[in-house]
């Protein structure tokens, strides 16, 4: 039988890793930390429960209901439906800022993990807030939009460019404009992927960057494959255990969205006078659970990056 030692030292992130290998060991990390991350990130997750609510709450009690009238009575409040869009990006702007404050969490624990190869407790029942990790993870998430941004802009300028220049008919024009743009995501999500890379070497410096989180993109390009398929798999796995968590969410904004559309036809609304405020309760819960599900899927993109700057390391001495 293996010694906790040795567990511990599998556990170690500076050490080239297949992708079974980073998987594994990322949710390994994150379900034998799980106490201390939790007393740790309580108050945030209670944030990215409320937030979430608040923005699905306002999406199944306003946008859905204001949506469904207009699509019956074929009528367009542009004021009603401006200020109802309004306030939805400002739900969404504070889930966002919630799902940061959580991240940075994740981030010290990373940081910790990176130098003692062990993640504590921390010592107040309010756990810690991280704001300096989430300083550096808001700066990122700025930069991050101004890149997607210019990629988008780019991309949707060459599609247009092919295809007002293109002679060809209606239907051909709308099968080749499909098939350039897959062509274009497949190249967008290919240079964008490094990103997973340089963004988590970016956080994890010592050093406040104002900088793009761009430092080592050359590294990232060629472990493409490592971090397309660790985010892939990552993205299965959340996708599957969200789905399960927001299941009961799910039936509740889907009674709410049948029952507003049939008063929009002349029905009675057939919901209890509570339903608004047992739909938010529903939705904190399950945002609440979400945060520990979401947060679980950065911990193997932590190991991805271990990885890759070992085997980076272990380049450069060959070179020199």
């Amino acid at each position: 039988m293996r010694s906790i030692m040795e567990k511990d030292n599998e556990l170690k992130l500076l050490r080239p890793r297949s992708l079974a290998a980073v998987v594994s060991d990322g949710y390994r990390l994150y379900l034998g930390n799980f106490r201390p991350l939790f007393r740790s990130s309580w108050l945030a997750a209670v944030a990215y429960g409320l937030t979430f609510a608040l923005m699905m709450g306002y999406v199944v009690n306003n946008v859905i209901p204001l949506r469904v009238t207009m699509a019956t009575f074929g009528v367009t409040d542009e004021s009603a439906l401006s200020t109802t869009m309004l306030l939805y990006s400002a739900a969404a702007i504070l889930f966002a800022l919630a799902a940061l404050l959580l991240a940075a969490q994740a981030f010290r624990a990373f940081n910790e993990h990176r130098a003692t190869d062990t993640i504590s407790r921390p010592q107040h029942w309010y756990g810690r807030l991280c704001l300096p990790w989430f300083g550096r993870l808001l700066m990122t998430e700025l930069w991050m939009m101004v890149l997607s941004t210019l990629v988008c802009t780019f991309f949707t300028g060459v599609v247009y460019a092919m295809l007002s220049l293109g002679v060809v008919g209606n239907v051909w024009k709308s099968v080749a404009s499909m098939a350039v743009l897959a062509v274009l995501l497949v190249i967008a999500i290919a240079l964008m992927l490094p990103l997973c890379y340089t963004v988590m070497r970016s956080v994890l410096d010592k050093k406040f960057q104002w900088k793009p989180p761009v430092k080592g993109y050359q590294a990232g390009l060629r472990h493409c494959g490592l971090l397309f398929a660790t985010t892939l798999v990552v993205v299965i796995i959340t996708g599957l255990l969200t789905l399960v968590c927001e299941l009961p969410a799910v039936i509740m904004g889907v009674a709410n969205i049948k029952a507003y559309a049939g008063m929009a036809t002349g029905d009675p609304l057939g919901l209890p006078e509570h339903i608004v405020p047992l739909t938010y309760c529903v939705f904190v819960l399950a945002g609440f659970v979400q945060a520990y599900v979401h947060l679980s899927s950065l911990f193997p993109i932590y190991y991805a990056y271990g990885s890759i700057e070992q085997q980076e390391a272990e380049r450069l001495k060959i070179d020199n």
